[in-house]
């Protein structure tokens, strides 16, 4: 069951936007984002630049607490990106938090400063989660053990 006090704290969050007088325009913050991401996470990463990223979207996130939109509920995608862009703000730092702690490369995870897998690494995940106060805890969990009758399809023949 659904407590009406967290649907009326949702609806006071989603609409926030309309009630701040010269905020931001959320497009402005998304663009950045996009640079952010582009600039310090991309295909290759490296310690360093993924630190600076995680500085430049502390700094997002409080823009984006004073985004501004303009109009009405009804087909508005500025207001439907304000809303999005709370996720979007929060999987960037995610990703670049999980990136920062994986001192390896193994698949898309490319790291200059760590060019080769890791044996301890393709053994585990890392798994992030936001606590009771909305900040992001990483911890690492092992990979369940393949059952025996799915080995057979990961093996190379010749």
């Amino acid at each position: 069951m659904i407590d009406d006090a967290d649907v009326v704290a949702a609806a006071k969050s989603a609409l926030a936007p309309f009630d701040v007088e010269g905020g931001e325009n959320p497009y402005t913050i998304q663009k950045d984002l996009q640079d952010v991401m582009q600039r310090l996470v991309g295909i290759i990463r490296v310690a360093d630049e993924l630190s600076a990223s995680l500085e430049e979207l502390q700094e997002l996130n409080e823009r984006a607490r004073h985004m501004a939109v303009e109009g009405h509920r009804q087909y508005n995608p500025g207001w439907h990106l304000a809303i999005d862009l709370r996720n979007m703000l929060l999987v960037s730092e995610c990703i670049a938090t999980a990136a920062l702690r994986r001192k390896e490369s193994r698949g898309g995870h490319t790291r200059n400063d760590y060019p080769l897998p890791d044996p301890d690494w393709g053994g585990k995940n890392l798994v992030l989660t936001l606590d009771e106060s909305d900040q992001i805890t990483i911890k690492e969990q092992p990979l369940p053990v393949m059952p025996d009758e799915l080995k057979p399809l990961f093996e190379e023949t010749t």
